[in-house]
């Protein structure tokens, strides 16, 4: 489940949240308190909420679920999500802290954190908070905190270190998209036209979205290859008519 994306070239990618526990005292045969177990299920609707945008009724289930259990981490990263798609940054950097306080390694929290940072432009800070993330060898998903990472360090001009990491990334999980995007973009802007060619067939896997079609039609017309331009410009026109990649093709903009 992705809770929320920051446009760069690329989009990040948030960890899913809802099933990092406290540590119980005594816990049930699900490994968790009676108390912790009512927090998760507001937890869980709050994240629900959230997706469908309503940020009001999932502000109430995060803060029940703060209410029921203090020490339960997810809660706090849920209230640190919603402000921050709602503006209240100093709301949300408070509540993405307290989040890793009370649960330090919270790979999720780290890496929802380190979106917010980076988007903030508060680049390494949140390169930190990423490699955090990864540390924990329970994290299912580290491919995108080094992914998320390997964007960052490009918004910085870091592009020794943002090839290292979305790499890294892709070699977890080749079929990363946001990673095989950024590096693709990096290799063509290079020059490394085949390099990128093929970097970008990672991307192209799942459904494409406009960007990457943008990217696959200005890597074909760098190689020559107008028949792969032909589609890439069609699918852009057909899927994305308005977005920004169709009206820069269409000005004739590379």
């Amino acid at each position: 489940m992705i809770l929320m994306s920051i446009r760069l070239n690329v989009v990040f990618m948030l960890s899913m949240f809802l099933f990092g526990c406290a540590t119980p005292t005594k816990p049930d045969v699900y490994g968790e308190t009676k108390v912790t177990a009512r927090a998760r299920s507001h937890v869980e609707l709050g994240s629900a909420y959230y997706q469908q945008g309503k940020y009001g009724i999932a502000l109430d289930e995060f803060n029940y679920a703060v209410q029921i259990d203090p020490s339960y981490g997810q809660a706090y990263n849920g209230l640190g999500l919603v402000h921050a798609a709602l503006g209240e940054d100093a709301k949300a950097d408070a509540n993405f802290v307290k989040a890793i306080q009370v649960e330090p390694k919270s790979s999720e929290s780290h890496n929802n954190y380190g979106i917010f940072l980076c988007d903030r432009k508060r680049y390494d800070e949140s390169i930190t908070h990423f490699l955090e993330a990864v540390k924990n060898p329970l994290y299912t998903t580290p491919n995108l905190a080094y992914a998320n990472a390997g964007v960052c360090s490009a918004r910085k001009k870091d592009i020794k270190n943002a090839e290292y990491y979305l790499s890294k990334a892709l070699t977890l999980q080749p079929l990363t998209h946001s990673a095989a995007t950024k590096l693709a973009e990096i290799q063509f802007n290079r020059g490394d036209l085949i390099d990128a060619k093929q970097t970008l067939q990672n991307a192209l896997v799942a459904s494409p979205n406009a960007e990457t079609l943008w990217l696959g039609y200005r890597i074909s017309r760098a190689i020559g290859d107008k028949d792969s331009a032909a589609s890439y410009a069609l699918q852009l026109r057909q899927q994305f008519p308005k977005s920004d990649e169709t009206r820069l093709m269409l000005s004739g903009q590379k």
